[in-house]
């Protein structure tokens, strides 16, 4: 076996799937694997930070990595976004760098970089391959790591010397043990017992709760304590956005019953949130003399808080663990005190009344789009200011509905449409991204028609950089240096790709070109013209985007 085979069939001994890759010539042995290897799917992409994001993407609903390789230097410095995206969302990913030859190295060579260096900040781990001999030790050990634990994404550079040259038959390593973080009786109990005496509690679920699939934990939890539940960052389908303790989603700009519910809590149960900056208000989200339980398989996370309860597990068993230590049913003063937060929450949510300046008014777009389309649907969402409009009308009701990049890069949406297709080729994708993000990764459409995925693709296109505007004309009123953008024709650029495309320039458009696209049996796009002045659906422009 040349080194492209054993990394291939040690993909394979540890159960990847799916490989997302942009063709180098510095792995052509691993290309030649995948070829002939019916248990790994191979998606060319055309970028690759595409290749990462889709692979980002896969993993958040496949609940497992994929293998992405990338060509060295320019291919790996493009990878970076991608990764820093997984990293930040806890996803696993295994990234495969094909490095110059080992001779060559520590020479300035054509296209040396030093990885560990690249991607030391932004990753769970940066590993090196020296020798053939230790090429399918360090593959598994890559594998393995992008799940244990807090999941994340890990870096192999490997030689195209070792790739190439050598032949042999280096044995895998077995599978290692998997580690059960389970919440103690005790420390269950202790909480659990907080909860009850607590007036107002709140349960705050994030990425580990979506990413081990506890979702009905989390609903059997509220319902057993009365507890409200608020989604940190990007994390709206944890819990479905009409059940009654739903309290709403921790973003970039708060709601003000969102942070009254925040300053009437006294006690907040943290769950599976790494509890990043934009969940937290810049980590400074606790109230004083508001008590905090964190849980989170990382004891890293709680060093940072003064938390009175801390524990590391994983978000399944320590949901199980806190509903089964309940011993009494909610008070009829918390239920109601629940009951008006979220009716709060649902009035925010209803698009009746919303004007606009424009001839296309995104909330009844939204609330149609709602209407026909099936619940389990998966909503792919670029960052852009055009998110606030799907946050706020667009309820999400079922797990794995809702993906987004945590780290707010622009671009993940259509190749994040990719890699959600791959991993649930039977649910209807669709990839909502505004018209400065297609122009990023859009040509990753391509790779649908290829592969015959049959993501819808809506271009939310106001001809500007929405975001960026709304925060000049915050300090700068009147301010559009930088921000304004001639947009092409997205449908005519959609039908050169090979997709069916409609254009929505009012809103009773929509409907019609939603069925059509509906009904195609591959990939489509739909463009809608949107007035810039529409760039938020709150009154008061945001400060940022979403």
């Amino acid at each position: 076996m040349n080194g492209g085979e054993v990394v291939v069939r040690t993909l394979r001994e540890r159960g990847l799937e799916r490989v997302f890759f942009v063709a180098g010539g510095t792995f052509i042995t691993v290309m030649e694997a995948l070829s002939r290897d019916n248990a790994i799917r191979g998606i060319p992409m055309r970028l690759e930070s595409s290749a990462t994001f889709a692979a980002e993407a896969y993993a958040a609903l496949a609940r497992r990595p994929a293998a992405v390789f990338v060509t060295r230097a320019p291919g790996a410095a493009n990878a970076v976004i991608g990764v820093h995206t997984a990293m930040q969302a806890s996803r696993p990913m295994v990234l495969f760098v094909a490095n110059i030859p080992g001779p060559l190295k520590q020479r300035e060579t054509f296209q040396e970089v030093d990885y560990n260096q690249m991607y030391g900040p932004v990753a769970k781990a940066v590993f090196e391959v020296h020798s053939f001999n230790e090429l399918a030790a360090v593959t598994a050990r890559a594998c393995d790591l992008s799940v244990n634990g807090r999941p994340g994404p890990v870096v192999v550079a490997v030689g195209r010397d070792i790739l190439d040259g050598p032949t042999g038959e280096p044995a895998s390593p077995p599978a290692p043990t998997p580690v059960i973080q389970g919440l103690d009786a005790g420390t269950a109990g202790e909480i659990a017992a907080a909860m009850a005496a607590a007036r107002r509690p709140v349960v705050l679920a994030g990425e580990m709760v979506a990413y081990e699939g506890a979702h009905a934990e989390l609903a059997a939890l509220a319902e057993a304590s009365g507890a409200g539940v608020l989604a940190a960052y990007r994390q709206q389908d944890v819990i479905d956005n009409l059940h009654p303790a739903y309290f709403g989603h921790l973003t970039l700009n708060r709601l003000a019953h969102v942070e009254r519910a925040l300053d009437e809590c006294d006690l907040l149960v943290c769950i599976g949130t790494r509890l990043d900056s934009v969940t937290t208000q810049d980590y400074a989200f606790q109230r004083d003399g508001q008590d905090l339980a964190v849980i989170y398989p990382d004891p890293a996370v709680m060093a940072q808080w003064p938390a009175r309860f801390a524990a590391a597990a994983s978000a399944r068993n320590a949901l199980s663990a806190l509903a089964a230590a309940v011993s009494s049913p909610p008070s009829d003063e918390r239920l109601a005190w629940r009951d008006g937060v979220h009716a709060e929450e649902a009035a925010f949510a209803d698009a009746a009344g919303t004007s606009v300046h424009g001839q296309v008014n995104l909330a009844e777009v939204i609330s149609h789009f709602r209407e026909v389309t099936p619940e389990d649907s998966i909503l792919v969402s670029d960052a852009g200011t055009f998110g606030r409009w799907l946050h706020r009308y667009y309820p999400f009701t079922r797990p794995d509905t809702a993906l987004g990049p945590v780290s707010g890069a622009m671009g993940y949406g259509v190749p994040g449409g990719v890699g959600a297709q791959v991993a649930r080729p039977d649910t209807p994708v669709f990839v909502w991204v505004g018209d400065g993000g297609f122009l990023m990764t859009g040509h990753d459409a391509v790779v649908m028609v290829q592969e015959q995925l049959p993501v819808r693709i809506i271009v939310c296109d106001n001809a500007a950089w929405g975001s960026i505007m709304v925060s000049a004309q915050n300090r700068f009123p009147g301010m559009e240096y930088g921000t304004k953008l001639n947009s092409p024709d997205f449908a005519q650029l959609a039908i050169g790709y090979g997709m069916a495309a409609f254009k929505v320039v009012r809103t009773g458009e929509f409907p019609d070109a939603l069925a059509r696209a509906m009904a195609e049996p591959g990939p489509a796009l739909i463009h809608i013209q949107l007035d810039a002045r529409d760039v938020s659906p709150y009154a008061a422009g945001p400060k940022a985007a979403d």
